[in-house]
């Protein structure tokens, strides 16, 4: 038997803590959850097991929502040293879905989230709790801001959500998890988030996908107050295309926390500012108290999800004078966008006028004055200064007057001064002042790329030390979208291109250098072999005339996936010498394997993976000598004097040759050996029988006697 490649055990990643000799683990696969944090809280992972069922993960594990998860988890409180695997695996997994406990992650494994599908059509269901208390809200109520809420998302999603639709009235469910101590899935920083939703949508709406990976969301509505001072919560999608359970509370005006919690849905985080999370109450996913209406999507948002369009923003890095549009108008410029020569932060400048659909907000209320409060400032109309925060967030720079705004040719500058932003009216200009120079020397420089593995690029070398960098991948020369994180994880449809990084180097003062590193070919995506079976089997009768059918191995990527266009490759040999044309899942043995040993090889396939890897069967032992099916012959024909009668033989193994013999009585017809008699005078009166004789190559040969028919 034979593997290709040692691709059995997948070198491990990183992950929460280092394994201990004694602990006792298992392995797990599925799909990473994460409920966003909220209230200084950490954002929480879950993995959704192909069960069905959640386990909730320890803290110090971090990856994208909705990414793939292969790895090693922790069993608490056992100390063997044991890998558990069949029903001890099953029953542990169980168990710490049902009792909540969460698992620390000693290896793992993480793929990047789904790209985008594109436009796509969303649904809403709806429950409320009716074991926790009261709900101060009518079923009308609730729905009304459901709707309201995806009117605004359809509004704001730049035609990514072309229609999303209620598919539920507000169905009440008792909640067989969580409680009204735990926080209703709201407090104690979400602990029963996860449990909640899925045994209110398991009951309400059994059957329907509320994981995130589809477009279905779940909102589950418990009493006011109920989550201390947490209003909602919802789980992190990566896209406009991804849905998820949220809870809120019935407070009297839920739509503000709803447009919040549905944006984390669709994977935006927080907008923050130098004093607090939600500092940012520009933006949906900043404060939102709760009389007001929400305002339209900034600029950092619409550029992080893809949707800005033609004409809609300007680059401004290299300076200028722009008017803009209200960020809350249709059409015009309504946005500059920037990069700080100081560190390579990507800035945004919105125009924030309180009119359109910004009108009813609360940074035109004059009631959003935090000034003494959590979040350090006041907030006015006018012209903002954003930057990108993680992934999908945004942060709010502060200026002078700290009222959020820049009014009055008031300017933000750079850390080193040299870059300026003012703003008077809707009227932007940016100046950069003279350089000390360029940052020198430096080079680009990244790991072997391997499809769906991570590729890390390194920038080193450059004076001054650098403030910062960015990152932009390319595959044969072209910028692939997006791809400006220091890690890139190549797609199989990249295998055999030439991947390069180009890393820009940033530093307070200096004018900025890019260097681009040498090209090397991705290598295409490795196989593993999934379970316990290492090796094709081989069942089936070893005989001649016998079909021998192929167990292979449940082959997976590196995230324990199953490609799309998976479809495996045999090759049946004899004898250790390829039989030609025998390249399917089974094999039916013929004469010429009499004797001989038969193993087949399995070679998985899919676009952009190895095409050498394999994996080869033991052999057989020899082969015997085939059995014939036999069955009794029947005549044919009238038997009469003068008549012709026909042995017939049908029901043999194919392709049996035959010999015959007939009988009159007891007695062998003399010559009559043919497969046709005719019947003589001689004959009358006597009960004929034809014995037929059947060979073929490689079978032992069968004898067999038909009933006798009397001669008439």
């Amino acid at each position: 038997m034979a593997l290709a490649a040692a691709l059995l055990t997948p070198t491990q990643g990183g992950a929460a803590a280092a394994p201990g000799a004694s602990r006792t683990t298992l392995e797990a696969s599925g799909t990473v959850l994460v409920t966003a944090g909220e209230d200084g809280d950490d954002d929480r992972y879950s993995l959704l097991l192909p069960s069905g069922r959640t386990v909730e993960l320890a803290g110090g594990f971090s990856a994208e929502p909705l990414s793939a998860f292969a790895g090693t988890l922790a069993v608490p409180g056992v100390e063997t040293g044991a890998r558990l695997t069949g029903s001890m695996r099953a029953s542990t997994l169980r168990r710490a879905a049902t009792s909540g406990t969460r698992l620390e992650v000693v290896t793992s494994r993480t793929s990047q989230p789904a790209p985008s599908p594109g436009p796509t059509t969303h649904s809403t269901y709806v429950a409320k709790v009716t074991n926790f208390g009261p709900i101060d809200l009518t079923d009308a109520q609730i729905l009304a801001a459901v709707d309201a809420s995806q009117a605004y998302w359809v509004r704001e999603s730049s035609g990514q959500i072309p229609a999303w639709n209620r598919a539920s009235e507000v169905v009440p469910v008792a909640s067989s998890a969580g409680s009204v101590a735990g926080g209703c899935g709201l407090g104690n920083n979400g602990a029963d988030f996860a449990a909640v939703a899925q045994a209110v949508g398991g009951a309400a709406f059994p059957g329907v996908d509320f994981s995130g990976s589809s477009p279905n969301h779940l909102v589950v509505v418990v009493p006011n107050n109920c989550g201390g001072t947490t209003s909602g919560r919802g789980r992190l999608g990566a896209t406009f295309g991804n849905g998820g359970p949220v809870i809120i509370d019935a407070r009297p005006q839920p739509q503000a926390t709803l447009d919040h919690e549905f944006g984390h849905n669709l994977g935006l985080q927080h907008a923050n500012n130098r004093s607090a999370e939600y500092g940012d109450v520009y933006e949906v996913m900043g404060a939102g108290p709760d009389q007001y209406r929400s305002p339209v999507l900034g600029t950092v948002y619409r550029w992080e999800q893809g949707i800005v369009g033609a004409g809609e923003t300007v680059d401004g890095s290299g300076g200028g004078t722009w008017a803009l549009a209200s960020r809350a108008a249709a059409t015009g410029l309504r946005g500059v966008v920037f990069i700080d020569p100081d560190n390579g932060h990507r800035h945004f400048v919105d125009y924030r006028t309180g009119t359109g659909n910004d009108a009813g907000t609360c940074y035109v209320s004059g009631s959003c004055n935090y000034t003494t409060g959590p979040y350090g400032q006041d907030y006015l109309a006018g012209l903002t200064v954003e930057r990108e925060n993680e992934s999908s967030g945004a942060f709010l720079q502060p200026v002078p007057g700290n009222d959020g705004v820049l009014t009055g040719g008031e300017a933000w500058t750079s850390s080193s001064g040299r870059l300026k932003v003012a703003g008077n009216g809707a009227t932007v200009t940016i100046t950069r002042g003279p350089a000390l120079g360029t940052v020198a020397g430096g080079t680009a420089s990244m790991s072997a790329p391997t499809a769906l593995r991570d590729v890390s690029a390194t920038g080193s070398g450059f004076t001054p030390a650098p403030g910062g960098y960015r990152y932009q991948w390319l595959i044969n020369g072209q910028p692939v979208p997006g791809a400006e994180d220091q890690t890139f994880q190549p797609t199989p449809a990249m295998a055999g291109g030439a991947l390069t990084v180009t890393v820009t180097a940033y530093a307070p003062g200096y004018d900025p250098v890019s260097r681009t590193s040498a090209p090397q070919t991705v290598a295409p995506a490795a196989w593993y072999a999934n379970g316990t079976r290492k090796y094709p089997e081989i069942t089936g009768s070893r005989r001649v005339g016998g079909t021998l059918t192929a167990l292979g191995l449940d082959w997976v990527n590196y995230y324990n996936q199953k490609p799309g266009g998976y479809a495996p490759v045999y090759q049946w040999s004899r004898n250790g010498n390829a039989i030609k044309g025998a390249t399917a899942s089974t094999y039916r043995l013929t004469s010429k394997d009499k004797g001989k040993k038969i193993q087949v090889t399995e070679y998985p396939r899919a676009f952009g993976f190895a095409s050498t890897t394999y994996a080869r069967s033991d052999a057989t032992g020899r082969i015997r000598i085939g059995k014939l099916v036999t069955k009794r012959p029947t005549i044919g024909g009238k038997a009469k004097v003068g008549k012709k009668v026909k042995a017939r033989t049908k029901g043999w193994t194919n392709g049996t040759k035959f010999r015959y013999q007939w009988f009159a009585g007891k007695k062998a017809i003399r010559g009559a050996t043919g497969k046709k008699l005719r019947i003589t005078r001689s004959m009358r009166g006597k009960k004929l029988v034809v014995k037929v004789i059947g060979k073929k190559k490689g079978f032992k040969s069968a004898k067999a006697k038909s009933k006798p028919t009397k001669v008439k």
